[in-house]
């Protein structure tokens, strides 16, 4: 049986340990162990960084892993050993240890901490060899193996500290246990003891300042959070809501919970033998878990052997009951074989700790976008962009590790609260020149620094956009007191509009992106690792912030252009005839009036109407973004995606990026005149948000955009169950939505109970086809939805069929209508309806060469050259009817019935081109989301065939000319004619 619980322990440690590296503060422990080598200025964690180092030379990052898997192994087989009282009673120690070792499962980090928890059960294990037998030893020596404990740990980790407290509560205990004649001597002699520990453990380049207390605990008791401050909401405590929604999957986070509690109950259990040496440790490092998570597998470390303890000294007080028979002893070994081998099963894909869940394997995710940010900041030094003598300002500690590693000989500044200064957009620029700092490096994944983000790209005059890959971002600072002078990073900044529309080929996004054929089955997770996670989510999530920077300027962007616009007109004016109206009229135009129109206002004059009007327009058609941002978002958020199916947040930038395109761009323009790209635009973003809400259901933020497109596109139901999901969320988060958020909330849900009570009168006795198209058309589409979902499709017919297509894709079910729409529908539903509803599905899905194939379907109709050769049949036809002839009754009655005839046909005839146009029109966006900017010239090309200034007229008649006009020469002034 000891054996056997060993080689368990051992094996369920050394599984738990064994997953990639992927914390970025291993290349800062790396290049500091490089740097000692060198023999420069040592670290806290000197020692750790140094043998970290040599492992990575001699091994890689493989035999770092191992190294790391073998000292968890090697814990939990201390813990089990110290934890064993009884020689014969493996079971209870076994247990106990399982869940210590799984309390620590979500902390077992490449990282010095994680050699603390072997160095803090060392420790435990000589305390409690110490006092072997029961003897109480009251020397001032503690024992060289302990100080040499000590000296080594000051050395490896600043954790030395909560080492230190548990030795001193330990002794502590025992002077309460001893007797009243022996505790003053013991106690005064373990004063001397712990000073001797204190002493050696300031045996290292940091001398005293190593005894300082974790950064991670003192944090906590700081009145200012550093992570608040930036508007991210941080989680110190595990008895937050915030770390129990975020966890609420993860075994090993919340083993956390029953080892505190049965721990506490154990002392119940031993209260007539109550040891103060076992509960003081145990609450210290209790109240110190309960501070900070981090200190959680200090906790487990400590609180399993005394688990174990007290459980031992419970049974063993209970000797007295009866043993079970030999059979049921033999079924209970034989559950506990079944048990362990089920938890090394479930440990091995990760299922015990978290996503991603992969088969165990040593390694070390490199950080390719840093990698190749560090690349591009070492070729500007050579280049003399910047000086050799100035430094980088590093807002998050991520870029400052990496960096460190792939980027040595550039000076680093980090600097949280004066990152947290920079968000808040102060005047910084003396601090600036003093602290020689002229680029800042922030990263899209960094959370933290998102306000930073925001801020830094809202003003590119000021902060020039250098670097924009994988959501590494480098910015320049311009100098003020500079302006006029020469500017280093002049041709140097990031090109959008060439990213937008001459992309290369990895920006491109893939043409197929089912994620579903690519999820794989179950089991998987046994075998195939997870590839490494796509640094193409952040540059989206990158691009998508930069596009809502510019919405937030748009006003102020406008106004100039407007204003730039009539003092050319108004210049010009000056050399007509009709000066005075015209400049009047320039003059009234130059500042247009933008009236508060509330409740009670007067009426406007007219001129201020029409001014109003025309200045409403301007902005309609320009747009507060330019979507060549949002298309470099969709097709970063695609890729990442494509590598990884289960990517919520990059789903969640797509769905958003769709989203801004149809509201803030131009294209809520063109939807008024080509409504079938609104209806694209609606699908996919409803697609991409639906996805990500059943990859994550704790998404808030994909809940409210969800909710608000659902309220737009009219479906009350389903926009008011997001909005209450959405506040569901947010409430488990520790957060609440703004007030204006419930107003709106309350105002839909009457509406909707409103619709839902005249629906229930009005569908009595009414074909289930009706009674779907009556509830959507209240904006019931749930309701109807599921009305047509559970009839048979012979119930409804062709018209309820093509409704419930429709609103599978408002429901964002693409892929179930991809899957639906056989070739057989196409004879029911009508080829038009049965091709486009296709290709909104498809673009949705990302299947860009797919959607294409049917949107050339749309086009195929007769082209330019044919409907020219019979419109001029048709002309002539309608000519020769016209002749002059007698005028008597049966003529004129046919020449009227000629004259309708020849209007049908010819409006057919410009019908048949006008469609033929908007199909290539948005074959042409489609293959312009994609990145595909040939073939997309080559769709508005074929459209504005059909057309031109000379003939369209009105808009009207050619909806998608004024789009393929607008595309062509986006893409022709970036690439040039050809």
């Amino acid at each position: 049986m000891g054996v056997a619980a060993v080689l368990f322990v051992t094996a369920f440690g050394l599984l738990l340990a064994s997953f990639p590296a992927r914390n970025s503060d291993l290349w800062k422990h790396l290049s500091r162990g490089r740097e000692a080598t060198a023999f420069a200025a040592a670290s806290p964690n000197w020692l750790y960084d140094l043998l970290s180092y040599w492992v990575f030379l001699v091994a890689g990052g493989a035999g770092l892993v191992a190294v790391k898997a073998v000292i968890v192994g090697g814990l939990a087989v201390l813990l089990l050993r110290v934890s064993l009282t009884n020689g014969n009673r493996w079971f209870v120690p076994a247990v106990c240890t399982v869940l210590a070792v799984l309390a620590m499962g979500n902390r077992l980090l490449l990282s010095p901490a994680t050699v603390s928890y072997l160095l803090l059960g060392l420790t435990v294990w000589l305390l409690r060899r110490e006092n072997a037998g029961g003897t109480l030893r009251a020397g001032v020596w503690p024992g060289w193996l302990l100080v040499i404990l000590f000296v080594v740990w000051a050395n490896l980790d600043r954790w030395v500290a909560l080492g230190l407290g548990t030795v001193a509560l330990t002794w502590l205990g025992r002077g309460f246990d001893a007797a009243p004649a022996a505790r003053g001597r013991y106690l005064l002699r373990r004063v001397g003891a712990v000073a001797v520990l204190v002493a050696a453990s300031t045996m290292s380049p940091t001398h005293v300042n190593g005894l300082r207390p974790p950064a991670e605990l003192v944090r906590v008791l700081e009145t200012r959070d550093d992570a608040t401050d930036v508007g991210i909401h941080r989680v110190d405590s595990p008895f937050q809501r915030a770390y129990l929604s975020a966890f609420r999957d993860s075994p090993a986070a919340l083993a956390y919970y029953p080892l505190l509690g049965l721990g506490f109950l154990s002392f119940v259990l031993v209260r007539p033998g109550w040891r103060w040496e076992r509960f003081l440790p145990w609450l210290g490092l209790a109240v110190a878990s309960g501070l900070q998570v981090r200190a959680v597998p200090f906790f487990a470390v400590v609180a399993g052997p005394v688990l174990a303890w007290n459980l031992q000294d419970y049974l063993a007080r209970r000797s007295h009951v009866v043993l079970p028979r030999r059979t049921a002893r033999f079924a209970a070994r034989g559950v506990a074989v079944l048990g362990a081998a089920a938890i090394l099963v479930c440990a091995w894909p990760g299922w015990l700790q978290g996503p991603p869940f992969e088969p165990r394997r040593w390694d070390v995710e490199w950080p390719t976008a840093l990698e190749r940010g560090a690349a591009a900041l070492r070729q500007w030094r050579e280049e003399g962009v910047f000086p050799p003598d100035t430094r980088t300002l590093h807002v998050s500690p991520e870029t400052a590790d990496t960096f460190a590693w792939f980027c040595p000989e550039d000076p680093r500044l980090l600097d949280d609260r004066l990152a947290a200064d920079l968000a808040e957009a102060p005047n910084l620029d003396d601090w600036f020149r003093v602290e020689r700092v002229t680029r800042v490096i922030v990263h899209g994944s960094d959370r933290r620094s998102q306000a930073v983000l925001t801020r830094l790209l809202a003003d590119p005059d000021r902060w020039p956009l250098l670097h924009l890959k994988g959501g590494v971002v480098v910015f320049g600072w311009r100098d003020p007191d500079r302006a006029g002078r020469d500017d280093p990073f002049l041709g140097r900044a990031v090109d959008l509009d060439r990213l937008a529309f001459h992309p290369t080929e990895d920006e491109k996004a893939p043409a197929s992106g089912s994620a579903r054929a690519s999820e794989g089955r179950w089991w998987d997770v046994f075998r195939r690792p997870v590839p490494p996670r796509s640094a193409d989510r952040d540059e989206a999530a990158v691009l998508l912030l930069k596009a809502e920077a510019l919405q937030q300027n748009a006003p102020v962007r406008h106004l100039a252009e407007w204003e730039a616009s009539q003092a050319a007109g108004l210049v010009a004016a000056a050399a007509g005839t009709l000066l005075p109206t015209n400049a009047a009229l320039r003059l009234t135009l130059l500042r247009p009036p933008v009236p508060d129109r509330g409740p009670g206002a007067a009426p406007l004059p007219p001129i201020t109407r029409t001014v109003f009007a025309l200045w409403q327009q301007y902005v309609l058609i320009r747009g507060d973004t330019p979507p060549g941002v949002l298309y470099a978002s969709v097709r970063a958020a695609r890729r990442a995606v494509a590598i990884d199916p289960k990517e919520a947040a990059a789903y969640l930038t797509l769905g958003k990026s769709y989203l801004r395109l149809l509201t803030t761009t131009c294209e809520r323009g063109w939807a008024a005149h080509l409504p079938q790209l609104a209806r694209l635009r609606q699908v996919q973003a409803s697609a991409a948000l639906n996805r990500a809400i059943a990859i994550n259901p704790g998404l808030a933020e994909a809940h409210l955009e969800l909710g608000f497109l659902y309220k737009q596109i009219g479906c009350l139901d389903l926009a008011v169950a997001r909005l209450r999901s959405y506040r569901d969320a947010t409430s488990r988060a520790g957060q609440k939505p703004a007030a204006a958020f419930d107003e709106e909330l309350d105002r839909l849900t009457e509406a909707l109970d409103r619709e839902t009570r005249q629906l229930t009168a009005e569908v009595d006795r009414v074909p289930v086809a009706d009674r779907a198209a009556m509830a959507a058309r209240r904006g019931l589409a749930g309701k109807a939805l599921a009305l047509l979902l559970e009839s048979d499709v012979a119930a409804f017919g062709a018209h309820g069929t093509k409704l419930e297509i429709e609103l599978l894709l408002k429901t964002g079910q693409v892929h179930d209508v991809s899957l639906w729409m056989t070739p057989e529908l196409e004879g029911s539903l009508g080829s038009l309806s049965f091709h486009w509803l296709r290709a909104q599905a498809l673009a949705a899905a990302g299947e860009y060469a797919a959607a294409d194939v049917e949107l050339a379907e749309l086009a195929g109709r007769p082209g330019k050259d044919q409907v020219a050769g019979a419109f001029g049949r048709l002309v002539g036809r309608a000519v020769l009817n016209e002749q002059a002839g007698l005028q008597y009754l049966p003529q004129l009655v046919w020449r009227a019935l000629a004259r309708n005839d020849f209007v049908a046909a010819a409006e057919g005839m410009i019908r048949g081109l006008t469609e033929e146009s908007d199909a290539a029109t948005l074959r042409g966006l489609v293959a312009l989301e994609a990145g595909e900017i040939d073939r997309a010239r080559e769709h508005f090309r074929q459209a504005l065939a059909f057309s031109d200034e000379r003939t369209v007229g009105s808009v009207r008649d050619f909806g998608g000319w004024p789009v393929a006009r607008t595309c062509l020469n986006w893409i022709e002034r970036t690439l040039g004619p050809g």
